[in-house]
């Protein structure tokens, strides 16, 4: 799979969110929403490849004390740019 730039991406590479759907988070609850809303502009590890051409990404909040609550993001390549490679910790700029 490859990132906005045509950056090859795998599990466990950091990307950051450059975009997220407002029709998704328009499906939302309102408590999850904020949380995914927030995903933008920040960076995360891809954690699988749930379908062809996405990449998912997951966050975890405190709901409460002792309750969490969790979520994420399947991403397609335009919504998101490699970061930083896991395996070689080599950081890319965006281009």
């Amino acid at each position: 799979m490859k990132d906005r730039f045509g950056h090859s991406v795998e599990i466990g590479d950091v990307v950051r969110v450059v975009s997220v759907c407002q029709g998704f988070l328009d499906c939302l609850p309102d408590d999850e929403r904020i949380h995914i809303a927030g995903m933008l502009n920040y960076e995360y590890p891809i954690d699988d490849f749930p379908e062809s051409g996405k990449a998912s990404v997951s966050i975890s909040w405190e709901v409460e004390e002792g309750i969490t609550g969790h979520g994420g993001l399947y991403l397609l390549p335009d919504e998101f740019e490699l970061v930083r490679k896991e395996k070689t910790n080599e950081l890319h700029l965006r281009t």
